[in-house]
């Protein structure tokens, strides 16, 4: 993953505040009281679960984007923000929801990873689950911030159901980003898109968000999961 990529969506995707609002509703009927975020990134999704759950333990990898997290809910006490390594975790705690959002793909043993969560949810918990989805659109802006792989409903639930999650509930998410992705990564072979794209399809947003909200996609860039696991 270069540190400029990371940057660059990072950044605009903190700008987009109609498509981040849009993801967090697809997840917020599935947060409960206690949550841990892994991969929190520079706290773009912290600062919304965080008002919804009674305590909020958000991490990443890099040190810089906890200290913005850290930063960013300053005036929450319900909040702990820790430097770590999801893939190393050795925990004995345990929560209602663990939330995902586009950090497994970043994970070359996907499987393992989740294993390792299962222990850390409490029966009746649910991992929640944000990915990039169709392998067809794999491209250069994939290759640029550390994508292994994206994936499809079959395949997300194959490696739930390894990682020994029971029922698995499945959704494809914004069919209108695949035209763009595949004309920016596939065709053009750019490493990110132009910034003004991102700015106008967030004004897009709430134009897209009714139409999936009636008709469910049947593909979309991004792929969904709420898993819950085998105790």
């Amino acid at each position: 993953m270069t540190a400029t990529a990371q940057t660059f969506w990072l950044e605009n995707l903190k700008a987009a505040s109609h498509y981040n609002a849009w993801i967090f509703s697809q997840i917020q009927p599935w947060l409960g009281a206690n949550v841990l975020e892994v991969g929190c990134g520079n706290g773009n999704f912290s600062e919304l679960i965080v008002r919804r759950c009674r305590h909020l333990v958000a991490l990443d990898l890099e040190e810089q984007y906890v200290q913005l997290t850290k930063q960013r809910l300053r005036r929450y006490d319900h909040a702990e923000v820790l430097w770590a390594d999801a893939t190393q975790l050795n925990w004995k705690r345990s929560f209602d929801s663990i939330v995902m959002l586009d950090v497994l793909e970043h994970i070359e043993d996907d499987v393992a990873m989740l294993k390792q969560l299962r222990r850390n949810l409490r029966t009746g918990g649910c991992l929640i689950l944000k990915v990039p989805a169709l392998e067809s659109l794999h491209s250069p802006m994939d290759q640029v911030i550390g994508h292994y792989r994206r994936y499809r409903k079959e395949t997300l639930q194959r490696v739930c159901q390894r990682a020994g999650f029971s029922s698995v509930k499945l959704w494809y998410f914004n069919l209108a980003g695949i035209p763009g992705w595949w004309l920016n990564g596939c065709v053009l072979k750019r490493s990110t898109p132009p910034s003004s794209q991102v700015g106008l399809f967030d004004r897009c947003v709430p134009l897209l968000q009714a139409f999936e909200s009636v008709f469910p996609p049947p593909v979309g860039l991004s792929l969904f999961a709420i898993a819950t696991p085998i105790h």
